[in-house]
């Protein structure tokens, strides 16, 4: 059986895939040539995987044959047991229709055994890591797209919410789905929920500088000192800044600003085709070390903090590490929200990163220009697609529904383009080939980087249900740059552990403390746990690198740095599509 054909579990999914034009459908054409071009191919398999696959294939005869004998398939009426359930959290099949109903009962039970041996004979091809990582991916992301849910005739919620609606559910889910793809991506908020500077980025502030790359904004003070060294935030360039003030409940920012630092922020631009040239030089050179200069001549003094995110933390590390010993000594604190340094263990990411699909995908970016915001903004949502991709799919366009305003999502789907060349650059040399770790590796502004030379004190954050960003890997940055260095790991994802987790409220935890010398299991196990929020205790690690309190100032900027718009400013209503 195992050998039928001759063909392996790859071969046959991708003849499958190839020639399904309702999959096809469903993945648009570029997410099905993405898909057939990542998967690794195999030679002539194991042993053990013959075996492998062999039981997989049996397993699904034999459970295929109990679920055609059971009393449900003969539409008796008489529930039986079922041969397989949903997984613990899976949410597809939550209607009751799934388990009441006959017919839907058995069609699920069938999809998910097909499902499963699927995945089984991939998982079991025993190909290198990174190739079996990449198998196994893409194939539960064509599982998860073949889900009876996805589709109008055999999901009863919509069959119901059709007859209901005497048919208009699935004419306004036509109308939404036409806009998207207009738009290039699927609505996962409500779009006219929110207007920047009014219910969401409302902070008061005002842009005090600008170039062709970025917008720096100051916040104007909300108590009566502030501490003498001003708070610059760089925020990651693919995505808007706003995610650091949301709204009074969950704004960074304000935080920030009612414990007395004098906050500036970069909002960085959304690349144009003109801009493809745009290097990540320029980024450090026009953008965080001009925002620097910027927040010094506004305050009237030479030191200042620093905090960065994600791939803006990326940015910080070379730009520290391109510095003078003298200029970093102008830098009293840097803090990271997960950032790495060690790319050995991307996480999820790692299924996008190898020589052919980077080779694929610089084809395209080539053409363009820019690497498009909504590109990457897809491939992040295929990490968790049931919940990012398909939960949007059924309740737009089968349901015909509006997703209700979410001011997270809203931020998610408000993405920027990257310029060709900074692009390339980053992908090539942090996560292909891993050199930011090397003495050496990469050249910044001239200079060849060791990131062991940073010597300011260091605060990292990542949080433990981060799948963008996984916490053991930032945590290798403790044996990277110098011995000052704090880490704190909480509880949370990617933003909602960092960037958003305010201490009113919070119901997480976070630990701190733990024992140098480590690797980061040990590390935590040797911490200690703090109930709330770590904001607060960051605020006391940065008092004592504020410098002085002082009156607030009463004016933003100062004569050679004007206020020129109230913020957020421009570029941050910059559109993807009016610049990709």
């Amino acid at each position: 059986m195992a050998n039928q054909d001759n063909k392996s579990p790859e071969s046959q999914l991708v003849s499958f895939l190839s020639g399904n034009p309702l999959l096809g459908s469903c993945l648009g054409q570029k997410e099905m040539d993405d898909l057939l071009g990542a998967l690794p191919s195999l030679a002539a398999p194991s042993a053990n995987t013959v075996q492998a696959w062999t039981e997989a294939m049996m397993n699904y005869q034999r459970d295929t044959l109990k679920l055609w004998m059971n009393p449900w398939s003969n539409l008796t009426g008489q529930k039986g047991s079922a041969v397989i359930e949903p997984q613990a959290g899976d949410r597809r099949f939550k209607d009751e229709e799934w388990k009441n109903n006959p017919v839907c009962n058995f069609l699920m039970q069938s999809y998910l055994l097909a499902s499963r041996a699927m995945c089984e004979s991939a998982d079991a091809s025993e190909l290198d890591a990174h190739d079996q990582r990449v198998l196994s991916f893409y194939t539960r992301y064509a599982a998860d797209a073949l889900a009876p849910t996805n589709f109008l005739h055999t999901n009863p919620e919509v069959i119901r919410q059709a007859v209901e609606s005497q048919g208009q559910s699935l004419v306004d889910g036509f109308k939404n789905m036409t806009e998207d793809l207009q738009s290039g991506a699927i609505t996962t908020s409500d779009p006219d929920g929110f207007t920047l500077g009014e219910n969401i980025a409302g902070t008061q502030g005002s842009v005090v500088f600008r170039n062709e790359l970025m917008e720096v904004i100051q916040y104007k003070p909300l108590v009566e000192k502030v501490y003498q060294r001003p708070l610059v935030i760089v925020p990651p360039c693919v995505n808007k800044f706003y995610i650091f003030d949301l709204n009074e409940r969950k704004s960074f920012v304000k935080h920030a600003l009612e414990q007395g630092q004098n906050v500036f922020i970069i909002s960085w631009r959304n690349a144009s085709q003109e801009m493809c040239d745009v290097s990540w030089d320029d980024y450090i050179q026009k953008g965080l070390w001009t925002a620097f200069d910027v927040a010094r001549d506004i305050s009237g003094v030479k030191k200042i903090n620093v905090l960065s995110w994600c791939i803006g933390g990326t940015m910080m590390v070379t730009a520290l590490a391109a510095m003078s010993a003298a200029e970093r000594r102008n830098i009293v604190s840097a803090t990271f929200l997960t950032t790495m340094i060690d790319f050995s263990d991307p996480g999820e990411v790692e299924v996008f990163v190898d020589q052919k699909q980077i080779e694929g995908f610089h084809n395209r970016v080539e053409a363009s220009g820019v690497l498009p915001g909504n590109d990457l903004g897809r491939a992040m949502a295929m990490l968790h697609a049931n919940e990012s991709i398909w939960h949007f799919v059924i309740n737009n366009y089968l349901l015909g529904k509006t997703p209700p305003p979410f001011d997270v999502l809203h931020w998610n789907a408000d993405t920027s383009n990257l310029p060709k060349d900074m692009y390339n650059f980053f992908v090539n040399n942090m996560y292909h080939k891993n050199l930011l770790k090397e003495a050496g590796g990469v050249t910044v502004c001239g200079k060849a980087l060791n990131v062991a030379d940073i010597d300011v004190p260091c605060y990292f954050v990542s949080a433990t249900g981060d799948h963008i960003v996984p916490w053991r890997t930032t945590f290798l940055a403790k044996d990277l740059i110098g011995d000052n260095v704090e880490f704190i790991l909480t509880e949370g994802g990617h933003v909602s552990g960092t960037a958003i987790n305010h201490p009113v409220k919070c119901r997480r935890s976070f630990w701190h403390g733990g024992e140098s010398g480590l690797n980061g299991d040990d590390w935590q196990a040797s911490a200690e746990k703090q109930a709330g929020s770590w904001w607060e205790h960051w605020h006391a690690w940065l008092s004592e690198k504020g410098g002085k309190q002082i009156a607030a100032p009463e004016q933003l900027g100062n004569d050679a740095y004007q206020p020129m718009e109230a913020a957020p400013g421009v570029y941050v209503k910059e559109d993807v599509n009016q610049n990709g």
